[in-house]
């Protein structure tokens, strides 16, 4: 009676989901409403099970998270220094003293924030391993070699959020976890170094029995396996290459506590490689024009309604600006104008000027109120304000944002008004992990470490270039506009001039900290706010780059700049309700102060603000 019930009990759970594959017929749909007219093939039942694995809220960085992640709620992308935002009028005190930063407490209480959130996203959106584990345990023979491909990629997709929940939340519970078919809801929190370690052994088994496990399979199932797989369509050899950066990935993040574990993983993983940037066009998956619908849990929806919070911050504005305020393609970045917007004084691309933000008040306050000085304050543009607001400028909202704003968003035309393809992977991080590897002597990659710091530089204005150019619904605009935001691509030889000069400069910086100082400030470039959490990882590990102390008006209690980076998030209030016995075994951790384990003993204390302010107040 017990495994009848527990029968039911998985086909009301599977079904809402495997109605919604995109590879079922209508007819089937309604067959699956029918038990009596059709029972479902496991390999069907496994397949769209994984389809929709791939479609979950941590690939596509869904709404809830992305909103509350760029609000002015106080959310930790302000703390990283990723974006940033201004004081609102003259006498305004700033938003770090208002939204109280020195109490970082408030993470806990703001589940809405996705603080406690991607805790329980993990075991809630992720339910599909469950579920397929089971339906795989019930198979045997040519439906079993039919079926098992989904059973490993759906570990490997279930392995890759439980990283990145333990480098948020340190000990969480793993081992035991997916058991709610079972009648197993309260486990214990696993030991997070254990955690890593098996993640990392069980992403190298997979990788090298996945070609051995695909050729079992029938041309049918290969033709079914295309077609599920939205990520790679039934491309082996690409799902083993980014099985292989995720374990780089891992190796690299504890190889300051595990080196001996992790350097001959790292020598294997890194003679199979993506070799290019793994984003995809797929609309099935990335439904992100603004304005149309299915776009409610979408990242560029969380973008588009907090644009007026995506300034781009000096900590890395300075790195790529960097002559005067103007583009001076012989020497600034050539990302520079596909990731930020430029701001024209005269509609024309004579002089475009790029202005980062400060987390210095007084320095924000001249640009927001008096930039250029001549002409007073300047409007609050974003791409969703409506041209008739602006009575003054009977133009388009992208050339009213171009001609009207002194400081800097990211360039809207990239982030929130194409059809921003779905990143997974790209190759300028996997250059990045290269470099470390290589820098610090964790195996041989074949070139020196500044080499992989000229293909990171390279790969990323590719990158960025590709993903400014994707078709975009951004409406009207002048020529003059169209060139700002959506500029051609620099030449060769400019692309290859500038990464040389980050060679050089990351070869020259001081001994392994200096290095890392600039590798980190690339990271900060390349992955800006996309890449928040995996920043937000890798600043805490390694104290690169160093930020800007957040200085406002007035004086605060709360505004402590060493009380001011998180650690950790903490556990979500409910484990303590819930699950008390095993949450009371990790509660003396449970502290946003408290390091997750992979933070070497030689940075735990290491401060993560420069002594001043990157530039210095304006007169």
């Amino acid at each position: 009676m017990i495994n009848i019930m527990k029968k039911i009990f998985y086909y009301l759970l599977i079904i809402p989901f495997l109605l919604t594959t995109n590879s079922c017929e209508k007819e089937l749909d309604q067959l699956w409403l029918n038990p009596n007219k059709y029972t479902p093939k496991p390999e069907e039942v496994v397949s769209g099970l994984f389809t929709n694995m791939q479609k979950s809220r941590f690939w596509q960085k869904d709404y809830g998270e992305y909103y509350y992640l760029i609000g002015s709620f106080g959310t930790f992308l302000d703390i990283v220094q990723i974006k940033s935002t201004w004081p609102y009028t003259e006498t305004s005190m700033n938003r770090w003293v208002n939204n109280n930063y020195g109490d970082l407490d408030r993470f806990v209480s703001n589940a809405s924030g996705n603080a406690s959130g991607r805790f329980t996203w993990f075991y809630t959106s992720l339910t599909n391993y469950a579920l397929i584990r089971y339906e795989i345990a019930q198979t045997e023979g040519s439906d079993y070699d039919e079926s098992l491909i989904y059973m490993h990629l759906a570990t490997i997709l279930k392995n890759v959020v439980a990283l990145q929940t333990v480098d948020l939340f340190n000990s969480i519970p793993y081992f035991d976890a997916f058991k709610g078919i079972d009648g197993i809801f309260f486990v214990p929190y696993d030991d997070p170094k254990e955690i890593y370690r098996s993640v990392i052994s069980e992403f190298r088994e997979i990788a090298n029995e996945l070609p051995n496990i695909y050729s079992k399979m029938s041309e049918l199932g290969k033709r079914t396996f295309e077609t599920q797989d939205l990520f790679f369509k039934g491309d082996i050899d690409k799902w083993i290459q980014y099985i292989n950066a995720e374990c780089l990935r891992a190796c690299v993040r504890v190889s300051g506590v595990d080196e001996d574990f992790v350097k001959p993983i790292i020598a294997e993983t890194i003679k199979n490689l993506p070799k290019e940037d793994f984003t995809f066009a797929c609309p099935d998956m990335n439904q992100c024009r603004v304005g149309t619908s299915g776009n409610a849990g979408i990242i560029q929806r969380g973008m588009w309604e907090q644009y007026y919070n995506l300034a781009v911050p000096d900590v890395i504005m300075t790195r790529m600006n960097r002559g005067d305020d103007s583009y001076e393609i012989e020497i600034d970045d050539p990302r520079l104008p596909v990731i930020a917007m430029g701001f024209t004084p005269d509609g024309t691309t004579n002089r475009v000027e790029y202005y980062g933000v400060s987390m210095n008040w007084e320095r924000n306050k001249y640009i927001r109120l008096t930039l250029p000085a001549a002409e007073g304050r300047k409007w609050n543009v974003t791409p969703q304000d409506k041209p008739a607001y602006y009575v003054m400028y009977p133009n388009y909202s992208m050339d009213v944002m171009v001609t009207t704003c002194p400081w800097t968003y990211y360039n809207p035309i990239t982030y929130v008004l194409s059809e921003m393809p779905l990143y997974i992977l790209s190759q300028a991080e996997i250059d990045f992990f290269l470099a470390e590897v290589a820098l610090k002597g964790l195996a041989s990659t074949g070139k020196a470490s500044g080499e992989h710091i000229n293909d990171a530089v390279k790969h990323s204005t590719d990158f960025w270039y590709m993903m400014n150019q994707v078709p975009n619904y951004a409406g009207e605009m002048s020529d003059a506009t169209k060139a700002i935001l959506t500029p051609p691509k620099p030449s060769e030889n400019i692309i290859d001039n500038y990464a040389n000069t980050i060679k050089g400069e990351f070869e020259l910086a001081d001994g392994e900290e200096g290095k890392m100082e600039i590798l980190m400030q690339q990271k900060y470039i390349h992955l800006n706010f996309l890449g928040a959490y995996e920043l937000f990882a890798e600043l805490r590990r390694t104290r690169h780059p160093k930020l800007e102390p957040i200085t406002c008006k007035g004086e605060s209690k709360s505004l402590v700049n060493e009380m001011m980076m998180l650690e950790r998030f903490m556990l979500p209030t409910s484990e303590r309700a819930t699950n008390f016995e095993e949450y009371a075994k990790v509660m003396a951790d449970d502290q946003w102060g408290k390091p997750i384990f992979w933070v070497p003993q030689n940075k735990i204390n290491e401060k993560y603000f420069m002594p001043s302010a990157i530039k210095s107040p304006l007169p």
